[in-house]
């Protein structure tokens, strides 16, 4: 049998991987149970916050491309260098893993 840490003869890191075989029922009954406990304890982000978090990245998003072609402008560039000035925002941290909690930030990067 294949050793599933291994791949072309190649073996990522020192030891091979956990089991790759699915969860079991005690798995399934254990993650529903602590899932149960963290809500319970209010450590779910409720529908209305994500909602809240979905539109503030929109708008910062759009106040970022605003802000990118008001700097085009201002720096003397053409009309279609203006039009065509592009930014884009990225996630990371707790909030791009899923992670996070009710009320904490949301880690972000403005890139032009």
């Amino acid at each position: 049998m294949a050793n599933p840490g291994v791949t072309n003869g190649q073996q990522f890191g020192i030891t091979g991987p956990i089991p790759v075989a699915g969860p079991s029922e005690t798995d399934v009954a254990m993650t529903e149970e602590l899932e149960k406990f963290l809500s319970g304890v209010g450590l779910y982000e409720g529908p209305a916050e994500s909602v809240s978090r979905e539109e503030v990245l929109g708008r910062l998003d759009e106040i970022v491309k605003t802000w990118v072609k008001k700097v085009t402008r201002s720096r003397g560039y053409n009309d279609q260098m203006v039009q065509e000035a592009n930014s884009k925002i990225y996630t990371f941290g707790s909030y791009r893993l899923g992670v996070h909690g009710p009320g904490v930030d949301i880690d972000t990067l403005c890139w032009s």
